[in-house]
Formats: structure tokens, C-alpha cells, sequence
């Protein structure tokens, strides 16, 4: 009995595991706008949605707005801290 007994454990630690990440991926969130206002310099863009929402995003280390400005349609993917992950035309 006791030697079933770690492999169901493994097993449950592991399935665990595997559900804290799927939670984590999840948590990302999409917008398709247009940008109302950006800043390239501080990193921070508005953008308006289909449903006159405004979002106020800030970009990640990785991204680059300075390909982007007032007017432009975009779609931006961003996590929940409202940091956006990736930005296209």
C-alpha cells in the first residue's frame, strides 16, 4: 500500500502544479481599438474599443510604441496588470 501511495502523491502535486500555470495563462486579456492617446517615451498608450471603453495600458520592456500613434488601429494582448505583452496593427 505504501508504495502506491508516493506515485498518487506525485501525481496530484503535479496536477496541481499544472493548473496554478493554465490560471496564470488565462489571465491575459485582449483589446481591439484605437490608439486615443500614446506616449512612446513613458511607455503608456489609451486605447478606445469597439464599445467606446477606454484602456489605459502601460508596455512592457519588450514592446516598442514608437511604431505606433494616435489613430492607429491596433490589437494589444496584456496581462492582469494591465502591462501590455504585444501590440499589432
Amino acid at each position: 500500500m505504501k508504495i502506491l501511495k508516493k506515485p498518487v502523491l506525485m501525481m496530484a502535486i503535479a496536477l496541481l502544479t499544472i493548473s496554478f500555470a493554465v490560471v496564470s495563462v488565462s489571465q491575459a486579456a485582449e483589446v481591439k481599438g484605437t490608439i486615443v492617446s500614446i506616449n512612446a517615451d513613458i511607455g503608456e498608450v489609451g486605447v478606445q474599443d469597439q464599445t467606446g471603453k477606454m484602456h489605459t495600458l502601460a508596455a512592457g520592456p519588450e514592446i516598442d510604441l514608437k511604431a505606433f500613434q494616435k489613430g492607429d488601429r491596433v490589437i494589444i494582448e496584456y496581462n492582469k496588470d494591465m502591462i501590455i505583452v504585444s501590440i499589432s496593427k
